[in-house]
């Protein structure tokens, strides 16, 4: 793959009583280290914040970290439940993260990441969240 990609994240959010659907567009820079794929990339979030991710991808599992106004790190792997903090200025919440699904598909050209996972804040249950992360060249 090239160094400048697209990167398509859909994120859809079951909740007990609705669902949400969030679609992030995002123009990064794409590295590769053995079997490590490295993807860097800026996201404008609400109040004009910018947060920049960087998503770590390994055949066996995948890092999500996230710093800017907020500070996070996510890990996602196969039947493993993983914790973590998510820091903001108004305080910290500790997040866990229940991988129920994390598949990799790796192409020429683009990669796909498609991932399903309960969401646990400060203990509590609080959603059911399916990723798909699409990661391609530009043209």
């Amino acid at each position: 793959m090239k160094k400048d990609v697209r990167i398509i994240v859909q994120n859809i959010q079951r909740y007990d009583d609705y669902t949400d659907k969030i679609v992030t567009n995002a123009i990064g820079n794409y590295s590769r280290s053995g079997s490590s794929h490295s993807v860097l990339y800026r996201e404008l979030c609400a109040g004009g914040h910018v947060v920049e991710n960087r998503l770590i991808i390994n055949p066996e599992k995948a890092n999500l970290y996230r710093t800017g106004s907020i500070f996070t790190e996510m890990s996602f792997l196969n039947g493993e439940l993983t914790e973590s903090d998510y820091i903001t200025a108004d305080g910290d919440i500790n997040i866990k993260v229940r991988t129920l699904l994390y598949q990799l598909k790796i192409y020429d050209d683009r990669i796909r990441v498609e991932l399903n996972y309960d969401l646990f804040l400060n203990d509590k249950f609080t959603s059911n969240n399916a990723l798909i992360i699409s990661i391609r060249d530009i043209a």
